[in-house]
């Protein structure tokens, strides 16, 4: 390929990344779009300044790994509605709320503290539950608890199979549903402190986000453009539309914070050094309206009498 090809295929993509949407959207409602954007570096930002000198991330690495994933999937959500690509901005966002919520899960599964607060049966409808496939495997070997304990992203491998042989997991594994995902990680507490988060996870913010996923024809960006009466096929600007999603992103962004925090919260316990840093960053997120964030980050970061 020589120069002036490149040339012409920069110029081309630059045109297509929407840069005067992206100008535009900033314009109409800037300190909205700050607040979300640093949420979104905060969210990435709290997880090193959680870990103790004396610990390594292992531990709690398969958290981790869907952890930066969401702050990337998050960013590229938030760039998409600024350019005015709403529904793939929601449809990111909605892959956002998954990846936090399954990181959480699978981080929980593999520590046998929250493994035994899963439901007592290992079955289901004659299929082997997830508790019920991880502790099979450590009859079969013992060490596997250990390994697991240590680094939690060896569930991954001991996992592989379900989620790559699509018959064999259909056949003998049950997987729970997004709904039964929130409501174990309710129960596990990892929501502390918002209240009725079935409601507000599942119902409102999934449910809502879903719409996008399915493209319900209001909410593709065609349908947008038929209702407010614009060009259908002109990527714009839709002030309205911008504000809403703003407003999702911020929620999503807080209620990962609040996990985040759940579940680095024993690592958080035992150094106070990790609180003093913690501690600094609370002016912060309440400058960035984190509610839910705030209150968390109060009660993990109160000086002890």
């Amino acid at each position: 390929m020589n120069k002036d090809m490149l040339s012409k295929a920069l110029s081309h993509t630059l045109k297509e990344i929407e840069i005067p949407n992206i100008v535009t959207s900033i314009e109409i409602n800037f300190e909205e779009i700050r607040k979300v954007h640093d949420s979104i570096h905060e969210f990435i930002y709290l997880a090193p300044l959680c870990l103790p000198k004396n610990k390594g991330w292992h531990e709690k690495s398969a958290f981790l790994t869907y952890h930066f994933e969401a702050f990337y999937q998050a960013h590229r959500s938030f760039l998409e509605a600024l350019s005015g690509h709403y529904n793939a901005g929601y449809t990111l966002l909605r892959n956002v709320l998954e990846l936090l919520l399954k990181g959480a899960f699978l981080e929980c599964s593999a520590h046998k503290e929250f493994r035994d607060k899963l439901e007592k049966s290992e079955t289901t409808k004659g299929k082997k539950m997830l508790k019920g496939w991880i502790n099979d495997l450590i009859k079969q070997r013992p060490g596997i608890e250990d390994e697991l304990e240590e680094t939690s992203a060896a569930i991954f491998d001991k996992t592989a199979i379900i989620f790559e042989d699509s018959k064999f997991r259909k056949e003998f594994i049950y997987l729970p549903n997004f709904r039964e995902i929130v409501e174990q990680i309710a129960d596990w507490n990892i929501f502390d402190p918002i209240q009725d988060p079935v409601e507000l996870v599942n119902n409102k913010i999934y449910g809502e986000l879903s719409n996008s996923v399915h493209v319900i024809p209001d909410k593709t960006d065609i349908g947008r453009r038929l209702l407010s009466q614009k060009d259908l096929f002109e990527t714009d600007v839709n002030p309205d539309e911008l504000s809403k999603f703003v407003k999702v992103l911020h929620e999503v962004v807080d209620i990962g914070i609040v996990i985040e925090l759940n579940i680095l919260n024993d690592w958080i316990d035992q150094d106070r050094e990790v609180k003093t840093k913690l501690r600094e960053r609370l002016v912060v997120i309440e400058d960035l309206g984190l509610k839910f964030s705030s209150e968390k980050l109060k009660r993990l970061t109160e000086y002890e009498g």
